[in-house]
């Protein structure tokens, strides 16, 4: 039988801000497995071996949880009462999380610690994002932005890329701390320590790129500065409607603008990072791929650079067995009464993030973009 680890603490941690690639969303490359760490004795439920606090309390506690969670889920509640502390805590969770496992294959079942709780039973369920790669171009817009013409979809792109960043929390290539801007920047080192190759073709190659590097430099401060305007997020609805009342608009584009409308409008203030609970799964791993690096805008997924930073990027990330999901958290202190979290705000937003990067990926090139 196999269960996450048995004890987790549920505050939540501090986490780096990066990001990662997506013209239409991609999927990560093949990593190895992770470790299952799921032993008794091997993981975090050692404070119980030498709990200083009131063993009583961590006692009513849990049982008291059990009785919850086993009722909540129409269990066979085990009988530990043979059992000393610790013992019987952990007979009666292995027993119950094989149950639940048995229920729902994707849900775990872990005793959690926080300021509240000595040991309290709570299930978790990841959403698997199936190792893609959610990185939306922008040099589309930039494109747009430079041509009278373009004005309605580019204020509409403009609108949909700030509720992304400003409310999804999506990060932004030219950021500072980005996990893209320091690959960016690891480009920039390559290209200047070439450029003094003797091959004159090669030389051009090189110039190009540093000519690439700089227009993605000075167009993201220009496009950062304006979707992190708080005055799109008062203008969004205004925006969307005015460009799907346009006589020769774009359909796909009025629909996707809508579905990102109603997601807002339905959770105004949820970030895609709310559910990432790094402290839940395996949070003594430090090597492993955030969200924030998976998650992203970006310059372009068809420049001059795309191979190489594919590259530069599946080496990072190749050899990292854990990735940060959402996760749901159940808690059984009381009896609940709710149904647990559907995922619905990360399944849409995921859904219009691959969607928007598609529509993206198709005027993302050199030349100056068609009408829309």
């Amino acid at each position: 039988m196999e269960n996450t680890a048995i004890i987790r603490g549920v505050r939540r941690q501090t986490q780096q801000v990066a990001g990662r690639r997506g013209g239409t969303a991609q999927r990560l490359a093949k990593r190895t497995s992770g470790n299952s760490r799921n032993g008794f004795l091997n993981h975090c439920f050692l404070p119980f071996w030498v709990f200083k606090g009131n063993r009583g309390r961590a006692e009513m506690e849990y049982f008291r949880s059990l009785s919850h969670i086993c009722s909540y889920y129409n269990l066979h509640v085990p009988d530990v009462s043979s059992l000393t502390f610790p013992q019987n805590i952990f007979s009666s969770w292995e027993n119950v999380a094989g149950q639940i496992k048995a229920i729902d294959k994707k849900m775990d079942c872990i005793i959690v610690q926080d300021v509240d709780h000595v040991a309290t039973l709570a299930t978790l369920k990841r959403l698997n994002t199936g190792s893609t790669l959610f990185y939306v171009p922008v040099r589309p817009l930039w494109h747009w932005g430079q041509v009278a013409e373009q004005q309605p979809i580019a204020e509409l792109v403009t609108a949909l890329f700030a509720y992304l960043y400003q409310v999804v929390k999506i990060p932004f290539y030219a950021e500072d701390s980005s996990y893209l801007k320091y690959q960016y920047d690891t480009l920039f080192e390559w290209v200047t320590e070439q450029m003094d190759e003797d091959d004159e073709d090669e030389k051009e190659f090189k110039e190009l790129e540093l000519d690439t590097l700089y227009l993605m430099q000075n167009a993201g401060i220009h496009i950062l500065r304006s979707i992190n305007n708080p005055h799109w997020m008062g203008r969004m609805e205004s925006v969307v409607i005015a460009y799907t009342d346009l006589p020769e608009k774009d359909l796909e584009w009025a629909l996707l603008a809508i579905d990102f409308l109603q997601l807002y409008q339905q959770y105004p203030d949820r970030s895609v990072f709310d559910h990432i609970r790094p402290d839940l799964y395996h949070p003594e791993e430090e090597d492993r791929i955030r969200a924030e690096q998976y998650i992203s805008f970006y310059w372009s997924g068809n420049d001059c650079f795309t191979d190489t930073l594919d590259d530069l990027i599946n080496t990072n990330f190749q050899e990292i067995a854990v990735m940060d999901e959402p996760i749901a958290v159940q808690l059984f202190d009381t009896m609940n009464e709710t149904v647990p979290e559907d995922f619905d705000f990360e399944t849409r937003l995921f859904d219009l993030i691959n969607k928007l990067s598609t529509l993206l990926h198709q005027y993302d090139h050199e030349e100056r973009e068609p009408t829309v």
